[in-house]
């Protein structure tokens, strides 16, 4: 099975010190806004500031593809495809053969591992998760759900304008009687309590809600957010008992860590775009986001196995055994047209 995607080509591996993964957000064009911006702010910054060279930056747009892709033609029967926007909450893929329980969460541990491969990219000082709207969502949903390895510590998220959040506290800043009952408006993707994603059944398990609240705390997270974003974005009742806008929604988010006990994280930030809406173009090629996507680093020193976990296995998944994760590993070849397919087996380490 594959999922496809674009990256940078023509790169000394060795060379290499950043990527960016940037999806697609809602409509799955990874080929045309993300990866144009991406582009175009790496271009820009190589003619214009003296102290950046492009050859260290790596960029990858993967496709998370819709049941309705693969009916259109955009994709083949081998390609992973989710039903509607399962895959922005880390939801088992619904195809080929009903997806073989991979999570879009596995397909992002996939590229995370192959930019932290040692081996391959061995000068890696950062991994760049950047979303925008539904990609955002996903990122931030990662953030909290992802089985922890040893380069954690260079994983930087962005979360930029998204419809939504996994809530971390039960509270809500508004209530809504379609779905007053905490066991609605806090199930997973809003929040924990219940109708967590097979890819974390056993993880949470083990951590449960204090224990994945203080992971997420700990990772490098940055919260972008356009002062003029006021669409409603996920329009679901969950949705609106944490704001009424993208941009409340995130102001109530931030107030809900200001709040919490150890205050906002020392490894989480806060940018706000001035005059900027739901338009992940002008978001990205802020002078914030710019710094933060392509020059700063959160981690120093060797690169190690990123296979290798921090503690005791946590990454059970549907069944709740006590079992170590599968192993699910990335091999990119690039084709026409600079895509490349990520191939997902299961057991085999290809990296």
């Amino acid at each position: 099975m594959f999922a496809p995607l674009y990256q940078s080509s023509g790169l000394d591996t060795a060379e290499v010190t950043r990527a960016i993964i940037v999806p697609g957000a809602e409509a799955r064009d990874s080929w045309s806004v993300n990866w144009i911006t991406m582009q175009n702010i790496k271009m820009d910054l190589a003619s214009t500031d003296s102290t950046f060279n492009p050859n260290t930056t790596s960029i990858m747009s993967p496709c998370f593809l819709s049941q309705n892709d693969i009916t259109a033609g955009a994709g083949n029967a081998n390609q992973l495809n989710w039903k509607g926007g399962d895959w922005f909450s880390g939801d088992f893929a619904n195809g080929p053969t009903n997806g073989d329980n991979i999570s879009s969460f596995d397909v992002l541990d996939a590229l995370v591992n192959y930019y932290t491969n040692a081996s391959m990219y061995p000068n890696i000082q950062a991994v760049v998760l950047a979303g925008h709207s539904a990609a955002g969502q996903i990122f931030q949903r990662y953030a909290a759900m992802r089985i922890p390895t040893i380069n954690d510590d260079r994983v930087n998220y962005i979360v930029a304008n998204p419809g939504s959040y996994l809530w971390l506290v039960t509270d809500r800043p508004h209530q809504n009687a379609s779905c007053a009952s905490v066991n609605v408006y806090d199930k997973y993707k809003y929040g924990l309590t219940g109708g967590i994603v097979g890819y974390s059944t056993g993880d949470f398990k083990n951590l449960g809600r204090d224990g994945v609240v203080s992971r997420y705390r700990g990772r490098n997270v940055h919260y972008a957010l356009g002062t003029a974003d006021n669409g409603p974005g996920d329009t679901g009742c969950e949705a609106s008992t944490q704001g009424a806008t993208h941009l409340e929604r995130g102001d109530n988010f931030i107030s809900m860590l200001n709040n919490s006990n150890g205050g906002m994280p020392s490894s989480h930030t806060v940018d706000m775009i001035e005059g900027v809406s739901h338009q992940q173009d002008q978001m990205f090629n802020s002078s914030q986001l710019r710094e933060r996507l392509f020059k700063e680093v959160t981690a120093t020193g060797s690169l190690q196995n990123s296979t290798t976990a921090t503690a005791a296995p946590t990454g059970q998944r549907s069944s709740g055994s006590n079992d170590a994760p599968t192993a699910y590993s990335a091999s990119v070849t690039l084709g026409i047209a600079g895509v490349a397919f990520l191939s997902i087996l299961s057991g085999v380490a290809l990296l």
